[in-house]
């Protein structure tokens, strides 16, 4: 897969805390914010989908949610 680059800002202490980790696991910087900007993009998609079945099915009656909260491993 081909990359682009790209230049970005980091709040100093998300960076900072990023590359603590990176440092202990070896793993770098930029592998790190593509999986991270690909976690989100997944979730992002997730919403979306939930989005257009609330549009074409309707929300999720309140006692399917409260039975699906209780019977669902915490």
């Amino acid at each position: 897969m081909a990359s682009q680059k790209r230049s970005i800002s980091f709040d100093e202490s998300v960076l900072h805390e990023a590359e603590e980790r990176l440092t202990e696991s070896g793993g770098s910087l930029s592998a790190f914010v593509n999986a991270a900007v690909l976690r989100e993009l997944r979730v992002a998609r997730g919403l979306d989908l939930l989005a257009e079945d609330d549009t074409r099915f309707g929300p999720v009656p309140a006692e399917v949610r409260t039975q699906v909260a209780s019977e669902w491993p915490a």
